[in-house]
């Protein structure tokens, strides 16, 4: 009979700091993005407000993961033993479906919107949302490839009254969700190193998949208040 699941002190509290910041983070972004509302022209606020209630939305479920980390162990002796309680992998999987696509058309709306920022974007890149927000529960090789579809017309096929100061914001956030969405595919295909042993197996993938986490909301929202607030500062004062 196999023995049960133990991790040393040192290894279950490292994961535990790793969530309790990943979700700690991802609130405070939420936060900042809905306070920095006030900061912005006006016609740049409904980008902001979509991005900071789908992060909000994101860090609940990331607090979820938490919390499901804390119930699935408990200390017996010098080491933490299972108790039986599943862990919350799928909470990560909404989070990313609720976060990333809305950051995305976030962007769409500052840059896409014909003659203003915070409108409608052209259908083919709101159709490449929609089909990514759908792709991202069920199939990571899906989702990077929508993912490529939407920095393509975000980036690189953009109409002419695109707001051009933004690319500079809008590259690295597709690059930092990018690696996200390929760590998230390294794990499925079981290609990251995360060692050979069970408490190994464990603890790196939970940080690594909290590292993730972090790329995919975090870093892009932080990207997209920067190009935000850029743009609103060039705007004349009398159009505020």
């Amino acid at each position: 009979m196999e023995s049960l699941l133990t991790l040393a002190i040192g290894e279950y509290r490292a994961v535990e700091l790793t969530l309790r910041l990943t979700a700690t983070l991802t609130g405070m972004t939420a936060l900042l993005l809905g306070l920095c509302i006030t900061c912005v022209e006006r016609r740049f606020r409904l980008p902001l407000i979509l991005s900071s209630v789908s992060i909000l939305g994101a860090a609940w479920f990331e607090v979820g993961v938490w919390l499901a980390w804390k119930e699935a162990f408990e200390l017996a002796g010098s080491s933490y033993c299972v108790t039986g309680h599943p862990l919350a992998g799928e909470d990560r999987i909404i989070a990313r479906a609720l976060a990333v696509p809305a950051l995305l058309l976030s962007f769409g709306m500052v840059r896409l919107s014909p003659g203003k920022g915070g409108g409608c974007p052209p259908s083919g890149f709101t159709l490449a949302i929609l089909l990514l927000a759908c792709a991202l529960p069920v199939s990571s090789l899906a989702a990077f490839c929508l993912l490529g579809w939407a920095a393509w017309l975000l980036c690189f096929k953009p109409p002419a009254t695109a707001t051009a100061p933004s690319v500079l914001e809008i590259r690295p956030a597709i690059g930092s969700i990018a690696l996200a969405l390929f760590i998230a595919l390294l794990g499925g295909w079981r290609l990251l190193p995360l060692g050979s042993s069970a408490d190994s197996l464990l603890v790196r993938s939970e940080i690594i998949r909290s590292a993730a986490d972090l790329l995919a909301f975090v870093i892009p929202s932080l990207l997209l208040l920067k190009g935000v607030l850029k743009l609103s500062d060039r705007e004349p004062v009398g159009t505020r």
